[in-house]
């Protein structure tokens, strides 16, 4: 192993869930994320069931010199069997180490838990392998090098994966089992299209050809990625170059520069101005209420929400008043800017956000067919809408919903009252006609 890494990388997912559907494989994107700012190429992902031949198998199929990382197994369960096939395969004994039994007994003694024997299987440690504490579990993370590949061993729950990956990297950078980190800038754009980003940004790959660009989907929009490689003499200026560049035609689309997502966003937004928020939701259902509180100090802007999913509900708690629904039905300006309005009266914020659409499947008609959204904002004595046309099905709708609602707020707290929430640059969600 030299200080230019490891010729490739491979991740194997441990777990019969990911394989029957009960759940989805997400560890392997975060350890991709992880590795990004590293010049690595990850070669392949194999997701295998709770079985120590399907694990050896897949261990089989890495190489000398592979860098692998493990998800999975590492629990204290009959089934969890990583540790054990890999110390196996690797021709390593398993050996207790005292330093991590006593973290293990300690942590379950403050839980008030007499351990378990299940549990103290993860004090077992692979001969040639080190343990890195968890900050979240009880499963500590295993590395070290076993017939000429460097092994990662995680546990499969998000959360301790999450915590445990930084000290991974970190131990893996130590060794010189990655190339140098390259230096990376990230733009997180909402409310525009992929291909409408790619448009916007075509001519520059050529114009600076030293850079690897990137640009992906994710649940709020389309992030944006430039990376210089530091054994490239002319990488740093041509960084330098490109970043006033792409930020200026992104504007305002961009909501972080950072691995933040959208809610942080606006949750930093909000406590920066000292302004108050809440929402009410119909199609949502109380989505978007669920985001803004995902993070810590959520309560220091977050009022609540109204979940008026059903007319009745508009109408008695947010005080939509009857003729309006009768007249114009619940999926329109007219009673989405009532809805932001009463919100903003009965739980006295600054900002209301209200949103009313047609989710689908069924529902929809000529008029408003199936994605038919609408935004609503109160600030202030202010009130303004937009009307979008979502094209996915009920669940791709309602989650476009949200991301235009929280990007609608973030944009109209950094705007600050003067400014609008909307933009000549949106084009991922294009309002309806006439709207």
């Amino acid at each position: 192993m030299t200080a230019s890494g490891p010729r490739r990388v491979r991740i194997v997912a441990v777990g019969d869930e990911l394989l029957e559907g009960r759940t989805a494989d997400t560890n392997s994107r975060r350890i991709q994320r992880a590795l990004g700012r590293h010049a690595v190429q990850v070669d392949g992902i194999q997701v295998v069931p709770d079985t120590s031949a399907a694990i050896q198998r897949a261990l089989d199929l890495t190489v000398p010199g592979d860098l692998v990382f493990v998800s999975g197994g590492l629990g204290s369960t009959p089934d969890d069997l990583t540790r054990d096939v890999v110390a196996d395969w690797g021709g390593a004994a398993l050996v207790e180490d005292p330093d991590l039994r006593k973290r293990l007994e300690d942590r379950w003694r403050r839980r008030g838990i007499r351990m378990r024997a299940g549990v103290l299987r993860q004090s077992q440690v692979p001969t040639g392998m080190d343990w890195l504490e968890n900050p979240v579990g009880s499963a500590p993370g295993l590395v070290g090098a076993l017939r000429d590949r460097v092994l990662v061993l995680l546990p499969g729950v998000p959360q301790e994966l999450t915590g445990l990956l930084p000290l991974a990297v970190d131990w893996l950078a130590e060794r010189g089992d990655l190339p140098a980190a390259r230096t990376t800038l990230l733009w997180r754009t909402a409310q525009i299209a992929e291909l409408a980003l790619v448009r916007k940004l075509e001519d520059l790959p050529g114009r600076w050809p030293a850079l690897a660009w990137a640009w992906w989907l994710t649940d709020w929009g389309v992030d944006v990625r430039l990376a210089a490689d530091p054994q490239v003499p002319e990488a740093a200026e041509q960084l330098a170059a490109a970043e006033s560049v792409v930020s200026e035609r992104l504007g305002g689309l961009v909501y972080s520069r950072e691995m933040t997502d959208l809610a942080e966003a606006v949750q930093r937004a909000a406590i920066a101005t000292g302004q108050t928020v809440a929402v009410a939701e119909s199609c949502t259902s109380g989505l978007i209420g669920g985001r803004l509180t995902d993070h810590d100090g959520a309560s220091g802007f977050f009022r609540g929400g109204i979940l008026s999913y059903a007319d009745a509900v508009k109408r008695d708690l947010l005080g939509v008043p009857a003729d309006l629904l009768a007249t114009h039905g619940a999926v329109s300006r007219e009673v989405a800017e009532a809805m932001a309005v009463g919100c903003r009266d009965r739980l006295g914020t600054d900002l209301a956000l209200a949103v009313s659409g047609i989710s689908g499947p069924g529902g929809g008609t000529e008029a408003k067919p199936v994605g038919t959204t609408w935004v609503a904002l109160a600030r202030g004595s202010v009130v303004a809408s937009r009307c979008y046309r979502f094209p996915g099905n009920r669940e791709r709708n309602r989650l476009l919903t949200v991301a235009a609602g929280l990007d609608t707020l973030r944009r109209s707290l950094e705007a600050g009252p003067d400014g609008s929430p909307w933009s000549e640059q949106d084009s991922w969600c294009r309002p309806a006609p006439g709207a």
